[in-house]
């Protein structure tokens, strides 16, 4: 089963490595590679972490705080954009 997840893995990461290539513009790109940033986390977790047999509540208190915290994160970076300075001035 290791094998499997991991060519899976290797697969979503090679559609991370093209993605950009395939000009869906800013938006697509960001959010694309965090919904495949989002799957490879969460395949992580439930089988190299072992949460796959585990109780849902388990599954649900690793895999909802990485998307809330992902969530947050692209808020504050849209929220915030191009109103810095920057190091030039």
């Amino acid at each position: 089963m290791y094998w499997l997840i991991g060519t899976i893995l290797a697969i979503v990461t090679a559609v991370e490595v093209f993605w950009p290539l395939l000009g869906v513009g800013e938006v697509g790109l960001v959010g694309g590679l965090v919904a495949l940033m989002i799957l490879k986390g969460a395949m992580v977790v439930m089988w190299f972490m072992h949460l796959k047999g585990d109780a849902p509540v388990f599954q649900f208190v690793f895999i909802a705080p990485l998307t809330l915290a992902v969530v947050f994160v692209l808020a504050f970076l849209l929220l915030f954009e191009g109103t810095h300075a920057g190091v030039a001035g």
